[in-house]
């Protein structure tokens, strides 16, 4: 894959529920973040996970979690649900899709859903639902791989050895 000519510049929000990561997946996520290039920035936000309680199914805390990661959302922003689900992609497919954002999107949020993931209606809002795996991840772990795999395919688009297919 060629590298990129011109001012191309993506900005890539990852919109997660739940802000208390273990140490080990924060330095790893910090470690990738700081690989990222100015052309692709890559920032990670928190929403809290909605507080089980007797009073509050399954779908009421997802839909609050999914209100919560809405409301954070920019504007005009190509929308990415992670759900196990999901098309799954290859690391050149993702690099593919990645200088295709930084040539033609401005804004890129991917979204990471709580313990319940997402309700079929958020999903139904998203301009793309990504599968990572067709295992299922904890939601923390996610972050990490996410980070990694966006640094990955930014290699991937550099012609750097870091991605050995």
């Amino acid at each position: 894959m060629r590298a990129l000519v011109g001012k191309v510049v993506v900005q890539i929000y990852i919109l997660a529920v739940g802000n208390k990561s273990p140490a080990w997946v924060e330095a790893g996520v910090a470690e990738y973040l700081s690989r990222m290039p100015h052309e692709c920035k890559v920032k990670l936000l928190t929403v809290a996970t909605t507080k089980r309680a007797k009073n509050i199914s399954i779908p009421q805390a997802q839909e609050r979690e999914q209100a919560l990661l809405l409301k954070n959302t920019p504007n005009n922003s190509f929308r990415v649900a992670l759900d196990e689900h999901g098309k799954a992609w290859t690391t050149t497919v993702l690099a593919l899709k990645l200088a295709e954002w930084m040539q033609n999107t401005s804004v890129v949020t991917l979204y990471i859903g709580g313990p319940d993931g997402f309700t079929a209606d958020f999903l139904d809002q998203v301009h793309l639902v990504l599968s990572l795996s067709s295992l299922t991840m904890p939601h923390m772990l996610v972050r990490l791989v996410m980070v990694e795999q966006l640094y990955r395919a930014w290699t991937v688009i550099q012609g750097h050895p870091y991605h050995r297919e």
